[in-house]
């Protein structure tokens, strides 16, 4: 499960994306949140939708119901960032659109949803938008580049039994091959023994690179100058 304080973060993203689609400037977003609630008969104080938008607080069901309906999208999406997936982008041909799904999601920056074997070969020469051959194309919830993808979690190497973050099997997480790679970011590379990328927590220790998987159960791999790091992972999403 995605902790609390990066499930409150990443929901303060969402409302400033579908604060932005509507073109409600940036200043005094929080009376106007309040205008809107309070002509839908729900009455909040400066202090609480500060938090909203702070990412210290998410609304109750109530306040949810009418800030979606004033911006236009599906409140599952403001919530819990559940994303539909759009017909008009490449390999999700015939499926088709629900009449609720928000403007707002569809300006996202959508990204594929490729295969472990992909990701390995990604690190070599990223593909060609024309030439990539995606599960589903999907809009990702934050900042994200050009070539960036996603990929379906399998294996539980990076599940967390305990308090922290988890990244259960299934659990989609969203990748980007350009920024850059810092001591504990969780991170996608490639291992010399295998034609598939791996998913793992990145970390630096007397001089050496280590891969280190969440669940204690799996050992710690020591990079070595054939391995190599594939992109940085900016979010998760999992399905209910």
């Amino acid at each position: 499960m995605i902790d609390k304080e990066t499930m409150r973060d990443m929901f303060a993203e969402r409302l400033h994306a579908a604060l932005d689609s509507k073109g409600i400037r940036q200043r005094g977003r929080g009376a106007d949140i309040i205008q809107q609630l309070k002509s839908r008969g729900v009455t909040k104080t400066a202090q609480a939708v500060s938090k909203w938008l702070n990412g210290a607080a998410i609304p109750e069901l109530d306040s949810l119901t009418v800030l979606a309906e004033w911006l236009g999208c599906r409140r599952e999406w403001l919530e819990h960032g559940v994303m539909p997936v759009f017909p008009n982008q490449v390999g999700s041909a015939g499926n088709e659109i629900a009449g609720n799904v928000s403007p707002v999601v569809s300006d996202m920056s959508k990204v594929p949803l490729i295969s472990w074997v992909q990701a390995g070969a990604w690190c070599e020469v990223p593909p060609s938008i024309e030439s990539i051959h995606a599960e589903q194309w999907l809009p990702c919830p934050v900042s994200i580049s050009s070539s960036g993808y996603a990929l379906r979690v399998v294996g539980d190497s990076m599940t967390n039994n305990g308090p922290g973050r988890s990244y259960p099997a299934g659990c989609i997480i969203f990748v980007d091959p350009e920024l850059s790679i810092n001591n504990g970011d969780r991170v996608i590379a490639t291992l010399p023994s295998s034609n598939e990328a791996t998913f793992k927590v990145f970390v630096k220790d007397a001089g050496k690179h280590y891969l280190k998987p969440i669940n204690p159960q799996y050992p710690i791999i020591e990079m070595t100058e054939e391995m190599q790091i594939c992109g940085k992972v900016v979010g998760a999403f999992t399905p209910e």
